[in-house]
């Protein structure tokens, strides 16, 4: 089953194995297409968070990354940041951009 998660400001995260600013493809996509949102990503051992900016309180959102994988998905972009583009997977869940 999902686990609920509350969400936590940063500094609160726990053990962080990474941080920092990543472009997040939004869930909705608009009128000229894909929208590509910058957010401060904190990724612990057991969850990914991201929020508006690197000072922001609470998170925008959060997951459990119990399950996901990452594959690189060059596919997403036709500009110069397709070489960096990932997905985040995982099989009957949502997969992040």
């Amino acid at each position: 089953g999902l686990e609920e998660i509350i969400p936590r400001p940063v500094q609160d995260a726990g053990n962080i194995l990474k941080q920092g600013y990543l472009e997040k493809r939004s869930r909705d996509h608009g009128f000229f297409g894909s929208e590509w949102q910058k957010r401060w990503c904190v990724l612990n051992r057991k969850t990914f968070y991201y929020y508006a900016n690197e000072k922001s309180k609470q998170p925008k959102g959060t997951f459990s990354i119990e399950n996901y994988s990452a594959r690189l998905a060059s596919h997403l972009r036709k500009d110069s940041r397709r070489k960096c583009c990932f997905e985040l997977v995982c099989p009957g869940r949502r997969t992040y951009e």
